[in-house]
């Protein structure tokens, strides 16, 4: 929204998500390499991470690091925190967008709901999918 600064949080997860972003390009670059025919010389980790932080530079003006330990590891089948971190969330990222639609919708109709109703309201959609063996979303959900 032009004129309204972003807040610290949403400022991180726009950072994250470029650094995972470029991450995924170098990811691929790296894979492409090493599938090359074994005459050919093939370019490092470090030579790629290197690369494509500069290529990022030039493009955006910001600075992200990349680390080829972790360029290595997503190689070989490892997977990004964020997907991980997706993987044992409670709340899937289509019932998060269902739940801020209602909370809007709600809250257009003049009854914004109150902490509590919004706890109940995440708790009866993942009972319904996870079934009567979840615990409940926690205190600082």
């Amino acid at each position: 929204m032009p004129g309204w600064p972003k807040s610290a949080t949403r400022k991180r997860q726009e950072a994250c998500e470029a650094c995972d972003y470029l991450m995924s390009c170098a990811v691929e670059a790296y894979c492409a390499k090493l599938k090359k025919a074994l005459g050919i010389q093939h370019c490092g980790a470090r030579t790629i991470c290197h690369d494509f932080e500069k290529m990022n530079f030039e493009v955006t003006g910001k600075l992200i690091k990349l680390s080829y330990s972790t360029l290595i590891c997503l190689a070989a089948g490892g997977k990004i925190l964020s997907e991980t971190n997706a993987a044992k969330a409670w709340v899937t990222e289509e019932e998060m967008k269902q739940v801020i639609a209602y909370i809007q919708e709600v809250g257009d109709h003049g009854f914004p709901l109150s902490h509590k109703q919004l706890h109940e309201h995440v708790n009866e959609i993942c009972h319904a999918r996870l079934g009567h063996t979840f615990p409940g979303v926690g205190v600082k959900w």
